[in-house]
């Protein structure tokens, strides 16, 4: 398929977010919940006909050093994962895979997500439940930010890594991993954006409010300078790898947007008159170092 017009939904520019922080809130089982707009402050408004280049046959145009993003080879995964047993087996595969592509000193996984193509429409759910199936991602968006990057790194690395590594001389990566877990993707595939053509004045800080603490994430206003891309039929062998954060370049994403878009009359031609084809995707975040650049000096290198 050659270059598809696509409808991608960007965080509103409203005068709102002048006065007030973005933020959407997750409650944890057992929570009572009074009112819907105190969960999130969130509006979106939908840009059509969004230019989506198809990246099929140039991937070896595209790098997580040069752009953010790449496209690499990775066969041999299950398409249902029932044991905690089979999702570290999956996270330890893609260590490897990472070690592999990104030549590091270390690497370490700390999640694995599962996404499916149906809408959820819950504000309730267990966030630390490892088989908890999250539906779409909305609104193009990217996990990680300046302030969320070092907390994750605390959070999530091990005790012996810290004493290890947060010293003079090394680079941190968290670097986001994406695979569909049926054969070939027809429906809601994952469009990318070229971090060199994202003004970071279109990222918007918003709070990303769980159970037991308040991460951030950056929101994106639309800008006609963007670039964005996607690959055609991507395939269960076909992983998207995003880097989402830096301390070589001290900025987080304008390394990496990421977003499934929807709405594209030539996609849908693909897809049945009776209902699209759902799609699981496993979403691994690692921590990446490696010689050459110091680490956690507040997302900066020295």
């Amino acid at each position: 398929m050659p270059d598809i017009k696509a409808s991608i939904d960007f965080l509103a520019n409203l005068d709102l977010y002048n006065h007030e922080k973005p933020y959407a809130a997750l409650a944890s089982p057992g929570t009572v919940v009074v009112g819907e707009d105190q969960l999130h402050n969130l509006q979106w408004e939908t840009h059509r006909d969004v230019h989506v280049t198809d990246i099929r046959g140039n991937e070896k145009l595209y790098n997580l050093e040069e752009c953010g993003f790449q496209v690499v080879r990775s066969p041999g995964h299950q398409s249902v994962y029932t044991n905690l047993e089979e999702l570290e087996k999956y996270k330890r595969g893609t260590e490897q895979l990472l070690s592999t592509l990104l030549k590091p000193t270390q690497v370490h996984c700390y999640e694995a997500r599962l996404r499916e193509n149906v809408e959820h429409e819950r504000d309730i759910c267990n966030i630390n439940d490892p088989f908890l199936v999250e539906g779409p991602a909305k609104g193009v968006h990217i996990d990680v930010t300046n302030v969320s990057g070092p907390q994750i790194i605390e959070r999530h690395l091990p005790s012996a890594l810290k004493e290890q590594y947060f010293r003079s001389g090394y680079r941190f990566r968290i670097v986001n991993t994406w695979r569909p877990l049926h054969p070939v993707i027809e429906d809601r595939p994952l469009a990318v954006c070229d971090f060199r053509h994202v003004d970071p004045k279109d990222l918007i800080a918003a709070d990303r409010v769980l159970p037991d603490r308040v991460g951030e994430v950056y929101y994106m206003h639309y800008d006609a300078d963007q670039r964005w891309y996607w690959i055609e039929g991507q395939k269960d062998d076909e992983l998207w790898t995003m880097l989402m954060y830096d301390t070589k370049t001290g900025f987080s994403l304008t390394n990496m947007v990421f977003q499934s878009y929807r709405g594209c009359e030539k996609l849908c031609m693909t897809i049945s008159d009776s209902k699209s084809i759902s799609h699981y995707t496993v979403k691994l975040n690692l921590l990446s170092l490696e010689g050459g650049v110091s680490i956690m000096n507040e997302g900066k290198s020295e």
